[in-house]
Parts: C-alpha cells; structure tokens; sequence
C-alpha cells in the first residue's frame, strides 16, 4: 500500500508541539508494518541547511487563476522519503505559521498551494499513492482538492484527515475560498481549512476516544460540531503512542542515570540532579515538574492561581519549563522570585532538560482545559512520573485517578484552582504514603502506549478504504 503523508510538521526537521512527534513516529510505525509512506511538508526557511538527495521535481500549476511554480526536494538521510515543497516567497521563513507575535496573514494561500501542489506533484510522479493521510488544518484543503478539481486525475485515492488540534482552524473569508479555488460547504459551517477537511475526507480521525466524543458537542468543537455528527459513521479516535527509540529511561541518551520499573535507583539520582543543577535543597520533599506551552489550553489560568496559594503551606518543589503567552511567563517568573527556594521557572525550550525534568520528577502538571491527547502523560508514566492531569480528551483515556481501581496518577474534573488545590493536596498525602506511591508508579512504568498499536489501527482504516473504493465524504 502507497501512502502518501501531508504534514507541515515532522519531528527532527520542524516542531512547534506534538503534531510534529506524532506524525514521524506514526510514519515510521507504518513503514515498519509494511506500508510504502512517502512524506511531504513544505520546506521552511530554517531547512534550508538540511542535506538533499539528487532528486529534483518542478511543479507547475494555477491557483485562483494565478500561474504558480514550485520545486520538490528530497531530503538525504531519512530513514523513510522525506519530500520539501519548496517555493521561496511562499515557505521561505524561519517560522512556520508566524512572526512570533502574529499568524501571517496570508496562511490560507501558502498551505492551500502546499495542498494543491502535492496532488499535482502525485500525478506527475511515477510514484501514485493509493491513500494520501492529511494531518491538521494545513492539509484540510488537500481533501477537498481530491474530491473536486483533481477527482479524475486521482479517481482510485482515498484520503484520511486526522485532527491531532480542532481549536486551529485556519478561518477563510469568501474571498479566500474563491481564490484558493475551494469548493462549497454546508451553508451553516463557517468556512476555514480545517472544515474543508473534515467534510471532503473519506474518513476522520482525532487522536483519542475521548476527544473524538467531546467534538461532537460545543464548546470542544470550536462552532464545527454539525460537521463532527454529521460525520460520525467516518469518525474515530485512535490514541497516539510513545516512540520507545526516543522516550525510554532505560536508554535515554539524554540521561546520565537510567533506570526502570526494576530498577528505580536511577531515578532518584536523576531528582539528585536535576537539584543540583538547579541549586534547589535536597530535602526530602516531591518534586513537581511541567514542560508545556503557555497557553490557556495548558490550564495556566488556574494552575497559576493554585500553585499561588497552595506553596503559601505546602512542602514541594516545583520546575516548569515553556514558552508562550507573556502573561503566563511573566506571572511564573513571579512566582519564582516569590519562592527562591522551591520554585524554578526556564522560559525557552531544552530537548535534553524536557527528558530530565520526567526522569526526575515526581508528580508532572499536567491540568488542561482541554488535550486532544497529549504526549507528556505518556512520557510520564513512562518514567514513573505520576502525571496529575485534568479529566478531559486523552487525559481521561490514559491516566487512572485515585478514585479508580488501579491508578496510575491523580485526576480532577472541574477547571477551577480549588479542584487543582485538592488534586495537588491528593499527591501530597500520597507522596506520604511511600509503599503506596510506589506501587502506583511502577504500574505507571508499566502501561503501554505504543506506536504499533496505533499504526495497526490506521492500518485497519486503510485496507477498509482500498477495498470498499466507495465515496464517501460529504463534498463526494
């Protein structure tokens, strides 16, 4: 089976978050079962440095009348076929989607080429995929393209759209859906990429159970719930995974001490560490870590305020790091001079640090107002971190709460800073209880959140749609 992957992120070449480890890792678990994956994203301003492979490919197309040209690279060295889309004015910029304070303004038209140039790119190629897999709004056009203006050209390729985000949806005046030579949508949905893609796919998938049943109703579904029931026989969620090449304690190049499930001494000289590094005391007390975007998304808006008032008593240290809204940095770095002595805030991002903030920790923040999936609760767990999340979308579907028969973290409902100021007493009072803490973090270390798993499933999807070659899709 060919498969070609639109993404505009791919981890090792562009991230902003976790689109970017999903959709490597998922590409790479495929590939592993069999699949022929090929990978395009546009190529960026900061890829120019990487290294080609001699293939070269010019493109030639119109969008909205207007002639347009483009080249498609190949990257050396991947362990799969990794295609640039390159067109300098379009793509040609250090940052993906903005100058670091705004979105730029002409987002619609440059990922709306990226999704046209690929299916011209596909008929041009001796290469045809049997199934193209479209990852977030950026790709949301590409759906409705195939179904339309290049139905006859590709008559025998399915696609699947997979919404690892529906806040991001890309909003389009009429002026945009004419230019970008999109076709129409349900009178009552407000146009925008992302609703291109989920009415043209043949099938939809979020990347969880529960975040899949919470875009069926309003607020989570962002004003695109008719879209999300009208779709529901083509709707599912299938959970992301861990990739074990790159978050294992056992194996993390990353970390100095390893350790495992059998093993934990290696975690508590990684706690030792990361104290060290950080000039915090070594007394005895749990350490709670973060690594997130500073977002409201990330439930900073009562995170803020619990952490405030419950470090007025509570006998904890606390490491965040991120990079976000300046509200959020400005507040935590108050939050740090306020408390010297147990808080730390790094505003930026370390890969290397990321990995030992969950080898270290004790208890990770994780209170999100709402998360499609999520990955550092599984990295968590993975570490013996006992994530202490929200009970919402992926959250909800990866960690058992206290209240459950078999926890493996602490769990709260309401986003509100008194629930989190209970949930952050919970872990206290089980930090306290040293038997009962680690029985539940070694079946934390043991929970499998694999790519396999994950890959099987798409898998699944796809064969279903080579077989049946029917229409689907509400733009069909």
């Amino acid at each position: 089976m060919r498969v070609l992957f639109l993404c505009s992120e791919y981890e090792g070449l562009i991230k902003t978050g976790g689109l970017a480890d999903a959709t490597r890792a998922l590409a790479m678990a495929l590939q592993q079962e069999g699949v022929d994956v090929r990978v395009m994203l546009p190529r960026y301003g900061s890829l120019y440095g990487k290294p080609l492979a001699p293939y070269w490919q010019s493109v030639y197309l119109s969008l909205g009348g207007e002639p347009m040209g483009c080249a498609v690279r190949q990257l050396a060295g991947q362990e799969l076929p990794v295609y640039l889309l390159e067109h300098h004015q379009l793509f040609g910029r250090e940052r993906p989607y903005d100058d670091g304070q705004h979105g730029y303004q002409d987002n619609s038209r440059r990922f709306s080429f990226f999704c046209k140039a690929a299916l011209q790119w596909c008929i041009e190629q001796d290469w045809t995929p049997d199934l193209i897999h479209g990852h977030d709004w950026q790709t949301g056009a590409a759906a409705c393209y195939l179904k339309t203006l290049y139905r006859a050209a590709l008559p025998n390729c399915r696609f699947v759209f997979t919404v690892h985000n529906g806040a991001y949806q890309q909003p389009l005046s009429s002026q945009e859906v004419q230019a970008n030579e999109l076709s129409g949508l349900h009178p009552a949905v407000r146009p925008s990429l992302l609703a291109y893609g989920l009415s043209y796919t043949d099938k939809l998938v979020t990347v969880s159970q529960g975040y899949a049943a919470e875009l069926l109703e309003e607020p989570a579904a962002n004003g695109l719930s008719q879209i999300y029931q009208q779709r529901r026989q083509d709707f599912s969620g299938i959970l992301n995974g861990v990739d074990d090449q790159i978050w294992d304690p056992a194996i993390d190049p990353y970390l100095t001490h390893h350790f495992s499930a059998a093993k934990l001494a290696g975690k508590a000289l990684c706690k030792q560490q990361l104290h060290a590094q950080y000039q915090l005391p070594q007394a005895d007390w749990p350490l709670y870590v973060a690594v997130s975007r500073l977002t409201s998304q990330k439930g900073y808006d009562y995170l803020i305020p619990a952490l405030e008032q419950w470090l007025i008593s509570a006998s904890a240290y606390v490491v965040m790091m991120g990079t976000g809204e300046s509200r959020y940095v400005e507040a935590l770095q108050r939050l740090a001079s306020r408390y010297p002595e147990q808080v730390r805030f790094i505003h930026g991002f370390d890969e290397g640090l990321s990995h030992l903030l969950e080898a270290a920790g004790d208890f990770f923040l994780m209170p999100s107002l709402f998360e499609p999936c999520g990955l550092n609760q599984l990295y968590s767990l993975k570490y013996g971190t006992l994530p202490l999340v929200r009970a919402t979308g992926g959250l909800k579907d990866t960690v058992q709460g206290l209240e459950q028969p078999a926890p493996t973290g602490i769990s709260f409902d309401a986003p509100t800073p008194d629930a989190l100021l209970q949930a952050l007493n919970q872990a206290q009072q089980l930090y306290a209880q040293p038997k009962k803490f680690q029985q539940i973090r070694k079946r934390a270390m043991q929970q499998r959140f694999d790519w396999k798993t994950a890959a099987a499933a798409y898998l699944a999807l796809y064969q279903q749609l080579r077989e049946c070659r029917t229409e689907q899709g509400l733009g069909g």
